[in-house]
């Protein structure tokens, strides 16, 4: 396999393993949940929790936005360095770098969502979301979504590019 063909090989797996460090992140429902009556109802959640949450939300839902588009640039600065001809090794190992840390900000302002999500619960609360976290994949499981066969749940599978 020459060095061309060995990249492309490469670059598609290397994305696969990016998406992995979000496996180490605890689990909670998708969304907006604490505007579910019967999450709600089930965590105890106050008004002054729910204020939080939603102000919390804006505040780095702004930011991550602006992320996700750099780390979305970055996926096609990468694909666009990979199938570019005379194959330049440095330049693809450079966009790749440059994605990993855009996916790395990213995730950081993820987690720094939840810690604050965290703080705003209390142990209790916070233990029943993540018992609720859970079922819920394991039910989109059994119904064939979301972690049933394949790859598991939180390692996504690259996206196609359409320019």
């Amino acid at each position: 396999m020459n060095g061309h063909k060995l990249t492309l090989a490469l670059v598609p797996a290397g994305l696969l393993l990016a998406g992995s460090a979000l496996a180490q992140v605890p689990g909670v429902p998708p969304g907006r949940w604490w505007e579910r009556p019967r999450v709600a109802e089930e965590l105890g959640i106050t008004a002054e929790q729910r204020s939080k949450l939603d102000a919390l939300t804006v505040e780095h839902a702004k930011v991550m936005i602006d992320l996700k588009a750099t780390v979305d640039k970055g996926e096609i600065d990468l694909k666009a360095a990979a199938d570019a001809e005379p194959l330049d090794a440095a330049r693809i190992r450079a966009a790749f770098a440059a994605m990993q840390q855009a996916r790395g900000r990213l995730e950081g302002e993820r987690f720094e969502m939840l810690l604050k999500v965290r703080q705003t619960l209390t142990a209790g609360q916070w233990q029943r979301l993540r018992e609720l976290g859970q079922r819920l994949r394991e039910r989109r499981a059994l119904e064939g979504g979301e972690g049933s066969g394949g790859a598991p749940p939180a390692v996504r599978q690259p996206r196609k590019f359409q320019y």
